[in-house]
């Protein structure tokens, strides 16, 4: 986009629009991202009056398909981490996304093994994680949500009333949100849960 003549931030602000609104209508399907990155360009092309390149919006669409073809790198400790708290509790495993690509992501990074089971969910909100409850017969009260997004993991287990533990990552405008309450605990690396799990 920068060497089409187009301001870099200026772009990646109109992609997060695009992209949330596409997130909206169709949830976290893989087709998504790539679709946004083509549309982000002909917004930018017909803004400065260019033709669209047919090419050139192919090729900015198989950007976002590379996405899916890289192994996800995993914060530091997290075999660590789930090796102990798996010999010790009932491990969930909720992501949101497409299914065949969080799949994917689970079976090569050898996260499977950890959790007794797995969601892979459209959205993660009060309703998911209530049907998460009632389907695995889990006790509010007894149940913890660790996560690093206050949008997805922290504020709909405050809304549920679970026990949540934040360990903030950089992310991107879909996930910017604040928290409901002051009622979590926020650590700063995966490997601080053992502190408290």
């Amino acid at each position: 986009m920068e060497n089409s003549g187009f301001k870099k931030e200026e772009a990646l602000a109109k992609l997060d629009e695009i992209d949330i609104k596409n997130i909206n209508q169709y949830g976290f399907i893989k087709e998504r991202y790539p679709y946004s990155l083509g549309k982000t360009y002909e917004y930018f092309s017909q803004k400065k009056g260019k033709e669209i390149n047919p090419d050139l919006k192919e090729k900015i669409e198989d950007l976002g398909w590379q996405v899916f073809k890289k192994i996800p790198e995993l914060v530091d400790g997290v075999y660590q981490v789930l090796d102990v708290l798996s010999q010790k509790y009932f491990l969930i495993l909720a992501t949101l996304g497409d299914p065949q690509v969080q799949e994917k992501k689970v079976q090569l990074t050898g996260l499977k093994k950890y959790f007794s089971v797995i969601y892979v969910l459209k959205y993660k909100n009060v309703e998911e994680y209530l049907n998460i409850l009632k389907e695995q017969k889990l006790d509010q009260k007894d149940t913890w949500i660790v996560g690093n997004s206050v949008r997805s993991d922290l504020n709909p287990g405050l809304k549920v009333g679970l026990n949540c533990i934040l360990i903030p990552t950089l992310t991107w405008k879909f996930e910017e949100e604040q928290p409901l309450s002051e009622k979590y605990l926020k650590i700063d690396s995966l490997k601080e849960l053992l502190n408290y799990l």
